[in-house]
C-alpha cells in the first residue's frame, strides 16, 4: 500500500497558516494540493520529464474546468434561491442539470486523457493512489478527532480566583 499519510499531515498543518482573506486563501491551498498531487503522482508513477510535464498540464487544466464547474452550480443554486417565480426556478434548475452533466463527464475526460499518457499500468497505479487519497481526506474531514490517534486529551483548565 502506498503511504500517503504525511501528504495528509502536510496538508492539513499548511491549512493552518495563510492569508487572511477566504478565497486567496482558498486558492492558495488548492493550488498547494494540487501541486503537492503532482509532485506525489510523478514520484510514484516513475514519469519521466516529458511526461511529467504533459501530466502536469493535463491535471492543471482538469483542475481550473472543475473549479469553474463548481463555482458555476455554485452560482446557479444561489440564483435559485432568489428567484421568485416558478418558471424562473424551473430554468435555473435546466442550466444547473447542465452544467452538473458537464462536471460529471469530467472523470471520464480525466481518464482518456491520462491513460494514453500513463498506459494501463500507471492508470491503473494513478487511479489507486487517487483513491486511497480522496478516501482518506473524506475520513479526515469528517471524523476531525480521529486524526489524532492515541493522543491524550487536553486538561481541564484551572480557574484562578483573584483575591
Amino acid at each position: 500500500m502506498i503511504k500517503v499519510r504525511w501528504i495528509v499531515i502536510f496538508i492539513f498543518t499548511g491549512v493552518l497558516c495563510g492569508p487572511i482573506n477566504p478565497a486567496v486563501h482558498a486558492a492558495e491551498k488548492r493550488n498547494q494540493l494540487e501541486e503537492l498531487l503532482i509532485w506525489k503522482m510523478s514520484d510514484e508513477l516513475k514519469l519521466n520529464p516529458i511526461e511529467e510535464k504533459k501530466f502536469t498540464e493535463i491535471v492543471k487544466s482538469l483542475n481550473t474546468k472543475k473549479t469553474e464547474l463548481n463555482q458555476k452550480l455554485q452560482s446557479s443554486v444561489e440564483k435559485m434561491s432568489k428567484s421568485s417565480s416558478a418558471k424562473l426556478k424551473e430554468e435555473e434548475l435546466n442550466r444547473y442539470r447542465k452544467i452538473l452533466q458537464n462536471y460529471s463527464r469530467m472523470a471520464e475526460e480525466e481518464f482518456d486523457r491520462l491513460k494514453p499518457l500513463l498506459g494501463a499500468e500507471r492508470m491503473a497505479q494513478y487511479l489507486v493512489i487517487k483513491q486511497d487519497l480522496t478516501n482518506r481526506i473524506k475520513t479526515m474531514l469528517a471524523n476531525p478527532e480521529a486524526n489524532g490517534k492515541g493522543s491524550k486529551p487536553l486538561p481541564q483548565p484551572k480557574l484562578i480566583e483573584e483575591k
